[in-house]
């Protein structure tokens, strides 16, 4: 268990950097990707040192946020686009995911 918690998320940064190379020009980017190898890299940490998960309070902040960007969009377009705040979401939870994993990774060296 130890190794995929490493392994996952350098995997999927080498996914990433591919993605970002052999696609430059693409609609999506390749830390879209990211959350897909770090949230399982935090959920092996918090059963490795046998703790609660607090990804439950992230996903908690991360839908407070998720509204918050909702209304900040309704207000200043006055019409919402779906797809582009979707997009916009997600790249939230990419960002947070690396956050929550760089996080646990601290609690787990001290």
């Amino acid at each position: 268990m130890l190794v995929l918690i490493f392994l996952l998320p350098i995997c999927g940064l080498g996914i990433s950097f591919l993605i970002n190379t052999l696609l430059p020009k693409a609609q999506f980017s390749g830390s879209d990707l990211l959350p897909i190898f770090f949230l399982p890299a935090c959920s092996y940490i918090t059963k490795m040192q046998h703790r609660p998960s607090f990804l439950p309070y992230g996903f908690l902040f991360f839908f407070i946020l998720v509204v918050w960007i909702t209304v900040e969009a309704a207000i200043k377009n006055k019409n919402l686009s779906l797809t582009k705040t979707l997009y916009d979401i997600w790249k939230y939870l990419s960002l947070c995911s690396v956050f929550w994993y760089i996080g646990l990774l601290f609690t787990m060296m001290v």
